[in-house]
């Protein structure tokens, strides 16, 4: 690649095909945490724009200084199960940050994926009991089966229920699950995907926005639940039940109007600097409330990028 003259261009196959491993791009999810309480990182809270009755755009940039990388991922969020099309699609667009000059072009897709349950692994790590066993999700889709898979080595996990709009979406995943060795039942209520379960995900699409329907009081003693849906699925006013929240950035957090109103006891990035003690007790209910890190998508980007030079992999094209 010749910085300045070309660009290089990784569609999700080339993504994929860069062979990052989840423990990879959790190892730089969490260097990035450290570099954000460090002040070595730095973001901005999302740019959101809607037309009338048109799908939800969303910019979110971030600029490192190891790896040395400034990014944005443009995202648009829309209904498109009657399309046959993602519910959302993005680009990540990479420059130098020393220069300022672009040097990557990508589809969001698998990094989306694979940063999200990186965020929650490290955050569960710190506040979910060790011993956890058992799983439940809201939500059925590339999410669930992200955070699954990035959980999966850091908890002994051996029961998932599942919950979906559609009883035979969560019955397709518990059928997955199975085939993976677990013990998994599809649910018809959502209360029976979050009572008894030691860790609970939910991830609700944003867009449209669903009306509330989770009970924070179904969660049991000793539960965390990672609400990647901005805990927008989950009734404002149970959330005070809830023993200790963190957010992924606070300030994020507060321009993007989540469902948790009270002050959160910090950062994911403090609990990784150990500025914020974990979990206190077995009995502590925590949660962790996304309101989404552009820095997650630069840091996992970069070093998809990294590698995609080292391999040869991608299209170079000129500026």
């Amino acid at each position: 690649m010749k910085l300045g003259q070309e660009i290089l261009y990784l569609s999700n196959a080339d993504v994929e095909a860069c062979g990052l491993g989840l423990a990879d791009v959790e190892l730089a999810v969490e260097a990035m945490f450290a570099s954000k309480a460090e002040g070595r990182a730095v973001m901005k809270p999302k740019l959101a724009l809607q037309a009338p009755e048109q799908a939800l755009f969303l910019a979110s940039p971030g600029v490192m200084d190891a790896p040395a990388y400034a990014g944005v991922k443009w995202v648009g969020v829309a209904g498109n199960e009657a399309r046959g099309l993602p519910h959302i699609a993005g680009l990540i667009l990479l420059s130098d940050a020393e220069t300022g000059m672009p040097v990557a072009v990508m589809d969001a897709r698998w990094v989306t994926g694979v940063r999200t349950a990186a965020i929650t692994a490290v955050a569960a790590r710190r506040l979910a009991r060790p011993d956890s066993a058992t799983i439940g999700f809201v939500a059925c889709g590339l999410q669930a089966r992200a955070h699954l898979a990035a959980l999966r080595p850091h908890f002994p996990l051996c029961l998932v229920h599942a919950y979906s709009r559609r009883l035979s979406t969560a019955e397709a995943f518990a059928e997955e699950v199975r085939a993976e060795g677990l013990d998994a039942e599809a649910v018809e209520n959502p209360k029976d995907a979050l009572a008894e379960m030691d860790i609970v995900v939910t991830t609700t699409p944003v867009v449209p926005r669903t009306e509330p329907f989770i009970d924070a009081a179904w969660l049991s003693p000793g539960a965390f639940a990672s609400m990647v849906d901005l805990g927008l699925s989950w009734v404002s006013d149970s959330l005070g039940r809830l023993d200790r929240v963190v957010t992924d950035d606070q300030a994020q957090a507060g321009s993007e109007g989540l469902a948790y109103k009270e002050p959160y006891d910090g950062e994911v990035a403090d609990l990784v600097v150990g500025r914020l003690a974990a979990r206190q007790s077995a009995e502590e209910r925590t949660a962790l409330v996304f309101a989404g890190v552009g820095l997650a998508d630069v840091a996992v980007a970069g070093t998809v990028y990294e590698r995609a030079v080292a391999a040869g992999i991608g299209q170079a094209l000129a500026l």
